[in-house]
């Protein structure tokens, strides 16, 4: 680490600097010997939030040489404010990325969101119950009860078992099936249960994956990213399908979560 003057900017800057390449290295495994560009070359493809800072983060470490004496290792020339400002930013995401339990009260009227009313109890997150729907319910109870609270994607229950999740449009896309070969649209509401109609008609497991309450905004947008069929992130609070019911998040809620990353 430079030997820093009271340049109170500079000292910020590189405290900052220091602070993003100890934590990428660390998250990601790199060792010391590649240098500070190649580091964020490298992490912007496992990193959405280095990703969008590619540019950025690399002209910043020309300008962190360029502030800092080679020999004396004290510092020349004070960057601007914004400059500095963006680093602690960069930084402050990647060493203590904000989880998505923590900005659910902050974009909770927001898009499809739906979860618990949580709180923070002894290190643990404590919650009221999140709107499912049990296996055993007809596809009529569904219609009744999508109508009534409004979301797109229904987690479905089997005793104390996540075994799947419902969604709207999957669901219109397979009834429409069936009016198209003839069938009776009211026996097959009332007769069909929710467990045979995802198992049987709408298998939903790729379209779902299930996450634990530690998980990061920047985690979840890097799994729908990285899955374009993925329609619905489960939070429980061990990231089990037995675990307790947290949230729901779908990809429409990505602009409110990179609002809460823009102003961490």
């Amino acid at each position: 680490m430079a030997k820093l003057s009271a340049n109170t900017l500079g000292l910020r800057f590189v405290n900052a600097y220091n602070l993003l390449d100890h934590s990428l290295r660390t998250q990601y495994n790199f060792k010391a010997n590649i240098s500070f560009s190649d580091l964020i070359r490298r992490t912007a493809t496992l990193n959405q939030v280095i990703r969008l800072y590619e540019d950025d983060l690399i002209d910043l470490a020309r300008l962190r040489n360029a502030i800092i004496h080679s020999k004396s290792e004290q510092l020349i020339a004070e960057p601007h404010t914004s400059v500095v400002e963006l680093m602690e930013k960069v930084a402050r995401i990647i060493s203590t990325p904000p989880l998505v339990v923590d900005a659910m009260k902050s974009i909770r009227k927001a898009s499809d969101i739906h979860h618990a009313d949580c709180q923070q109890y002894k290190g643990e997150v404590k919650c009221d119950a999140v709107d499912t729907i049990s296996a055993e319910a007809s596809l009529k109870d569904y219609i009744m009860m999508s109508a009534t609270i409004g979301h797109s994607n229904i987690p479905v229950y089997k005793r104390d078992k996540l075994i799947g999740v419902l969604q709207r449009h999957s669901f219109l896309e397979n009834l429409g099936h069936e009016m198209k070969k003839g069938h009776g649209v009211d026996k097959f509401l009332a007769e069909t249960s929710i467990e045979v109609f995802i198992r049987d008609f709408a298998d939903t497991r790729q379209h779902f994956v299930i996450v634990s309450q530690r998980v990061t905004i920047e985690e979840v947008i890097e799994l729908f990213g990285g899955n374009r069929k993925l329609s619905a992130i489960i939070i429980t609070s061990d990231g089990t399908s037995g675990g307790q019911l947290i949230a729901i998040v779908t990809n429409a809620d990505i602009i409110e979560l990179m609002k809460v990353l823009d102003s961490y």
